[in-house]
């Protein structure tokens, strides 16, 4: 594989990278999807371990915001209050996964937050600390960003919110995903409503909590 830009080795055939499932004959039933495969370092996930140990109830990671220089921005991503619902569920912990952009929503959100700030993948690399930290948790509910695909590599429990219209990995008419198997996929049946679909992660939430309590 060759990343844009770099210099090109001796070649006989080359095939673009988003070509090769069409060239392997790859269908949904056949899409590698044995996770995990992502690996967070042990050391850091011990030490989110215990960071959170003094946290009690059912912890859910979350994050709202993707990069808000996507052209679909202004639809995949959520605002920080539609967690608000979850959040006021007896016995749930909020803990956030957001870096940079939609940070500065938790000033103002209503309810608690737990935010790690600028520890969070400053010092490991990108996404060492998130991957540990999702290691340490009950559930991530996310938007359609790197971090639901990060939850997904590591075969942790994560639902993703999505728009009426959304990227093609995500697919139609389906809560599941052939590439990662603890993803649950939560589909907006207008575009721009957001309240029905917290309306039933709320309730999904609520149930699970009970059954894992």
């Amino acid at each position: 594989m060759v990343a844009e830009g770099d210099p090109l080795p001796e070649f006989d055939v080359q095939a673009p990278l988003m070509s090769l499932p069409r060239l392997f004959q790859t269908t949904v039933e056949t899409v590698p999807a044995t996770v995990p495969y992502l690996f967070p370092d042990a050391g850091l996930v011990e030490k989110w371990r215990q960071r959170l140990a003094p946290v009690h109830g059912f912890k859910i990671g979350i994050s709202w915001q993707g990069n808000p220089n996507h052209e679909w921005d202004r639809h995949r991503s959520i605002p920080l209050k539609e967690f608000a619902a979850i959040a006021r569920l007896p016995g749930v912990r909020l803990i956030s996964l957001q870096k940079g952009a939609g940070t500065e929503q938790l000033k103002s959100a209503g309810f608690e937050v737990l935010d790690f700030g600028d520890e969070l993948d400053t010092t490991s690399g990108a996404f060492m600390d998130s991957a540990a930290i999702i290691r340490n948790l009950d559930l991530v509910i996310t938007v359609d960003s790197a971090i639901g695909h990060l939850a997904g590599a590591l075969g942790a429990p994560v639902w993703l919110g999505l728009a009426a219209i959304v990227d093609w990995r995500w697919m139609l008419q389906r809560d599941d995903s052939p590439w990662y198997p603890t993803v649950r996929l939560f589909r907006q049946t207008k575009l721009g409503d957001w309240r029905s679909v917290f309306a039933r992660m709320t309730a999904e939430v609520s149930k699970w909590n009970q059954k894992v309590s």
